[in-house]
């Protein structure tokens, strides 16, 4: 059975969800380019207090140079290829959503297990719905 989180940390985390997804690509190709410390990221997708989020998430976006944005798509369309012809723009909403979640899984294994379980399967739970 999942767990969920109570409706206002559902609520948060589905806002979180609405402005990371817009970057997953590149966080996880900053990720790769040890560019972006895991524990910014950890705070930043699963800190109960929202101002630390926000200000680390626009930290980061402060810090993704435009060859960032073409980088992560040249690198990550060679392993999710676009075989169903969608338009770029959701080619790349698509591309975004698969990489929060493999983000969410690094951060999860990262750190032994020590993230709240209701934050990840609520996270799991929002990106499915996304996808459907």
């Amino acid at each position: 059975m999942k767990l969920m989180a109570d409706k206002f940390t559902k609520a948060t985390l589905e806002n979180r969800l609405k402005e990371f997804t817009q970057f997953g690509m590149i966080f996880y190709f900053l990720m790769e380019e040890n560019r972006v410390n895991i524990n910014e990221l950890e705070i930043m997708f699963f800190s109960p207090d929202e101002e630390k989020s926000t200000f680390l998430y626009c930290k980061l976006i402060k810090n993704i140079k435009p060859h960032d944005m073409s980088s992560s798509l040249e690198r990550y369309k060679e392993e999710h290829p676009n075989s169903n012809n969608l338009p770029i723009t959701k080619y790349e909403e698509n591309l975004n959503k698969i990489y929060i979640s493999k983000l969410i899984d690094v951060l999860q294994d990262t750190k032994n297990n020590k993230i709240d379980k209701t934050y990840i399967n609520t996270y799991n739970h929002l990106l499915e719905l996304e996808y459907n």
